[in-house]
């Protein structure tokens, strides 16, 4: 039977999403540079090992992952349409399943004769109604999903199948919905098959927020999570409840060893959801390593409060480059309120015994857990600070439907869309008891700020002696205006960066009225002009100001790619391109996009 395993293509203006292989499906913004590798794109795993179990029964199989591919809607309908399958799987989410009905219906258009199976962690699917409401799906597989679909391949190679037997599914049997007990887990993870990589884009699968050189190769140790997090949809949706498998370090390292020869990986990471080995799994995995004389950086994301110093210095001498710790609030009593059972002196002490032996850290904390307060995203931001890892990333939560965490909100009222489109990452969708969407949007926009100023004056990112040349021509004959439109931190390296001859009280500063009075607190004593707005429009502030041959005017721009700032670029490079400079973080110089 051949059989076709599809990740759909999800994209929106400016972003591309992920879904299969992600922990939270979510989109992410597009670079200006469409040849660029995108940041981060996960490997399917369900897909790979189902397909490798399907393989394994002497099926005929073929994977489409667009997302990897880059695919466009005509030209993933083309492969399909190529294909011609008896059965299409496809991994849904939550947030994409409009669209992921969208395409079963369009395939099903493209291939009449091809049966439609869902699968994944959208809890929508999970009652019987989700069959009674879209026809164009023929069954549901719920929770993990490679021996499940086995069966169900199995079955529909007979002429009159029959799914009674068969546990995961829910299915039509003359026209009426049946839903069938959970399947077993797969208790002995290392029966598994290793998935079919050589059906997927290989070397389109990236993670950037590790350090890691590129290509990586992605690797599972385990399943599950022994954790309850109140916010997190995987125990419920996959793998019914907190289950946790590992497989042995042997089948793992053998495994790495074979992909490391077959393609050209430069490092691999262990893209577990927690990568928790018991004490002894752990050193033994590090010694497999080394045995292989696998040479290459490896990243993992384990729980930093259940290992000690010698499992550290143990990877660290197999390789181990970077962690990854999912801390999300620097708050203790957010953190034992959600369910995470996580000491954060615990995970200071690692951190530090991490970055005195040369291990890179990164971190993600998110906003929005039970009980947060202004006070609390203050705590996580200076215990994110006093960190002081290698990045930071901050989000807003959204919790999973399906999720603990979201029943308690739903029950409060507090869920602000039911539109799932809506739960893609770059929107609010909650309220807590002390703070609205407002609320937690400014508190992202503190934490994201407090983090690039650190990072970005740790690092010494801006080029003072550049910019000081590109300026040196200013005199005290030039009136220098200087926007406000990046951080405060970098328009002061700006003006360190002026000529001496050039006195800081003669500077006239032009804002928003938005930022007016943050202004006013920094630079109390110039002159300032004010534009009504959130954004700078310099049509009006050339109404407010008479214009002089020797005025010039600096942009400081709060990116490196100009990204936001077309309109004020637009008119100065048709105006003024002569009294005009645009600064960057780094110190780079835009003129025009």
């Amino acid at each position: 039977m051949k059989i076709l395993l599809v990740n759909t293509p999800w994209e929106k203006e400016g972003y591309y999403g992920v879904r299969a292989g992600a922990r939270w499906p979510h989109l992410i913004e597009l670079s200006d540079n469409k040849k660029e590798p995108r940041p981060f794109v996960p490997f399917p795993f369900f897909m790979a090992y189902a397909a490798a179990v399907l393989q394994n029964k002497g099926h005929e199989v073929y994977a489409i992952d667009a997302i990897a591919l880059r695919l466009d809607e005509i030209e993933f309908l083309a492969r399909v349409v190529d294909v011609s399958p008896d059965v299409i799987v496809q991994e849904v989410s939550t947030p994409t399943i409009v669209a992921d009905l969208h395409y079963a219906e369009r395939m099903k258009k493209a291939s009449e004769r091809s049966k439609i199976i869902f699968c994944g962690p959208n809890h929508l699917m999970q009652s019987e109604r989700f069959l009674d409401a879209n026809k164009v799906v023929d069954m549901v597989i719920y929770g993990e999903y490679e021996y499940t679909l086995r069966n169900v391949i199995n079955e529909l190679e007979h002429d009159d199948p029959t799914f009674k037997m068969i546990n995961g599914i829910i299915y039509r049997d003359s026209g009426r919905v049946i839903k069938n007990p959970p399947a077993p887990l797969i208790e002995n993870l290392d029966t598994l098959p290793w998935p079919a990589r050589e059906l997927f884009p290989i070397m389109d699968y990236h993670n950037d927020s590790m350090g890691l050189p590129s290509p990586r190769l992605q690797v599972w140790t385990s399943r599950g999570c022994p954790h309850v997090c109140s916010f997190c949809m995987w125990p419920s949706m996959m793998y019914g409840g907190s289950n946790y498998r590992i497989r042995k370090a042997k089948d793992v390292v053998e495994e790495i060893a074979f992909c490391l020869k077959k393609w050209k990986f430069k490092s691999y990471y262990f893209n577990d959801d927690t990568f928790n080995l018991g004490r002894e799994d752990l050193l033994e995995l590090a010694q497999k390593i080394k045995d292989h004389k696998i040479n290459l950086p490896f990243s993992v994301s384990p729980r930093a409060n259940v290992m000690d110093e010698e499992q550290l210095l143990a990877l660290k001498s197999a390789g181990l480059y970077s962690v990854k710790l999912g801390i999300e609030s620097g708050s203790q009593g957010l953190i034992d309120k959600c369910g995470k059972a996580l000491n954060l002196d615990k995970v200071e002490n690692f951190v530090n015994i991490a970055k005195k032996n040369g291990i890179k850290i990164f971190l993600t904390f998110t906003l929005g857990l039970p009980g947060e307060t202004d006070k609390t995203i203050e705590e996580t931001i200076s215990y994110a600070l006093r960190l002081d890892p290698n990045d930071v990333n901050f989000a807003i939560i959204t919790p999973s439907p399906g999720s603990e965490y979201y029943q308690e909100l739903n029950n409060k009222g507090y869920i602000l869309s039911k539109d799932w489109e809506d739960y893609h990452g770059h929107l609010p969708v909650i309220r807590t008891d002390a703070l609205s969407a407002e609320d937690l949007e400014k508190g992202l926009h503190e934490a994201r700020k407090a983090w690039w100023v650190q990072k970005h004056i740790r690092n010494k990112e801006f080029d003072v002696e550049v910019v000081k040349k590109l300026l040196s021509f200013l005199t005290t004959k030039n009136q220098v205006y200087i926007f406000v439109t990046s951080y405060i931190e970098h328009v002061y390296e700006i003006i360190y960066a002026l000529p001496e001859n050039i006195n800081a009280l003669n500077l006239v500063f032009i804002t928003t009225k938005e930022r007016e009075q943050e202004v006013d607190k920094e630079f109390p004593d110039q002159h300032k002009i004010v534009l009504q707005g959130t954004s700078v429009d310099p049509v009006l502030l050339f109404e407010k100001i008479a214009k002089k041959d020797k005025d010039f005017f600096i942009l400081p721009v709060s990116n490196e790619s100009g990204k936001g700032y077309k309109k004020i670029f637009s008119y100065f490079d048709k105006n003024l391109s002569k009294s005009f400079l645009a600064i960057t973080p780094r110190g780079n110089v835009l003129k025009k996009i």
